[in-house]
């Protein structure tokens, strides 16, 4: 029977306290990607639009029927309302904007047709054309109220689009609860010099609650040019203030600038490939606690409506800074290579999907902070008529993995164990719209985590809630 000893944590306080920060520091890692990827859901501001679309609607056997029936029946209005509707749910909107400029073509006069063309052409990224049939129908009396502002706001969206400067804003402020806010052990039975040791209840796992705030900004140039080429700037802000555990207050800031360059604009429309360089940084417990800079390059894919890609490799210096609260935190200053990929795609009209998988290898000063780690997340966002508002509201169940194995075995813990991670996460987003531009976001995930060592094993319940706004 292995003995429990009450160790005096006194000893190896600055060693248990950067692993916690550490802890702390890789759920912030993968809340800022989280972040990043909900962002870009809430937002639709994303990867450039593809104005590439595939014939989906050709192996519909419904599309089919409703297209071989309005070929004898041309001038049958309704029917090809259904045609277009069809072919706008799966996705294939060059074959919808076909139907509904056939519908013009037999009565010009038809309001809400020019809305639906301007929509589809929106979706295209052709906004020119978009403005062209949206214009003519602002204040037409013909339209309802919400029909009415729905037209003003792809107007004004169209004409941000545009500028030669486009700017595309989200930002969000709340509260959050956490049942484990400094990532406690499961059990206070830990490791400690290679014997059981019971852990100090100031070291346990402790609920906590914070006001946060947030923000992604992205700032567009286009040159102008007939590719389609522009340079992209990126803005990511994070704050945390806890109720309690002051040492876990956290700011997070990363910025990345650089060209994105049309790839093949004619046999693949849309396509890219970007070079940037980054710099950010973070602040635990008041103090500055890590500063990062480096480069990377993306290439934007996207195939069809259904399936786009942006694989990525990027190379960053990261330099840790020793604080009262974290004295060690210096050991874990060292390069990191990271290989990965964005997945962007829609199952049907209103069903998307977004992913992220990514391969990080880390090194540091000593090799038991040196580690690898792999992470892999994918939401589905969905949208449906929610009680009000004239915009739909949003829904995004989530899921989650990440891997961590570190170089070597850390002495002040176990001489001969490794640290290994296996952490899971899942999670569920409600976006409730309450104005063109204003809404309420409450967002709910559980987090659990296995280590082949005890003291890094863990679950954590976030909830969280409050105002959002995107423009």
């Amino acid at each position: 029977m292995h003995s429990t000893l009450n160790v005096a944590w006194t000893g190896r306080s600055g060693d248990a306290r950067t692993s916690r920060a550490r802890s702390l520091l890789q759920a912030a890692t993968r809340a800022s990607a989280l972040l990043g990827l909900s962002c870009l859901l809430l937002l639709g501001a994303g990867a450039p639009a593809s104005a590439q679309q595939t014939a989906a609607a050709d192996a519909d056997p419904e599309f089919n029927t409703l297209f071989h029936e309005s070929l004898k029946r041309p001038a049958d209005v309704a029917l090809a309302y259904r045609l277009a509707a069809r072919a706008t749910q799966l996705g294939d909107y060059e074959a919808a904007i076909g139907v509904y400029e056939r519908i013009l073509f037999y009565n010009p006069k038809v309001v809400r047709v020019r809305l639906e063309l301007g929509r589809l052409y929106y979706r295209l990224g052709a906004y020119e054309s978009a403005r062209a049939y949206l214009q003519p129908i602002d204040g037409d009396g013909m339209l309802s109220p919400a029909e009415q502002a729905n037209v003003t706001a792809y107007l004004e969206e169209v004409e941000r689009r545009l500028s030669t400067n486009q700017w595309s804003v989200y930002a969000q402020a709340g509260v959050r609860y956490q049942s484990n806010a400094n990532y406690g052990p499961s059990s206070r039975i830990v490791i400690g010099d290679d014997v059981a040791a019971l852990l100090p209840p100031s070291y346990a796992s402790k609920a906590d609650g914070n006001v946060f705030g947030l923000a992604t900004v992205r700032h567009v140039y286009d040159f102008g040019n007939q590719r389609g080429d522009v340079w992209e700037t990126n803005l990511n802000l994070y704050y945390s203030q806890q109720f309690d555990i002051q040492r876990l207050n956290l700011g997070f800031v990363e910025a990345n600038t650089g060209p994105r360059f049309a790839l093949a604009p004619d046999a693949l429309p849309g396509s890219s490939v970007r070079p940037y360089v980054l710099a950010g940084g973070i602040s635990l417990g008041g103090a500055s606690y890590l500063g990062s800079y480096g480069a990377g390059v993306s290439v934007y894919l996207p195939f069809s409506p259904y399936f786009s890609i942006e694989p990525f490799v990027e190379a960053r210096q990261r330099d840790y800074q020793n604080s009262v609260d974290y004295p060690t935190a210096g050991f874990q200053s060292g390069g990191m290579w990271t290989v990965g990929a964005g997945l962007f795609g829609r199952i049907t009209e209103g069903v998307g999907w977004r992913a992220r998988i990514a391969y990080n290898d880390a090194d540091a000063s000593v090799s038991w902070y040196a580690y690898e780690n792999f992470n892999a997340d994918l939401a589905l966002p969905v949208e449906f008529q929610g009680l009000w508002g004239v915009k739909r509201w949003v829904v995004i169940p989530s899921v989650g993995y990440s891997y961590y194995g570190y170089d070597a075995a850390n002495p002040f813990v176990s001489r001969f164990i490794p640290r290994t991670d296996d952490q899971y996460r899942v999670g569920l987003a409600l976006d409730v719209p309450i104005h063109e531009q204003f809404g309420l976001l409450t967002q709910v995930q559980y987090t659990w985590a296995s280590s082949s060592l005890p003291n890094y094993s863990f679950d954590n319940l976030s909830v969280s809630i409050g105002p959002n706004v995107r423009f």
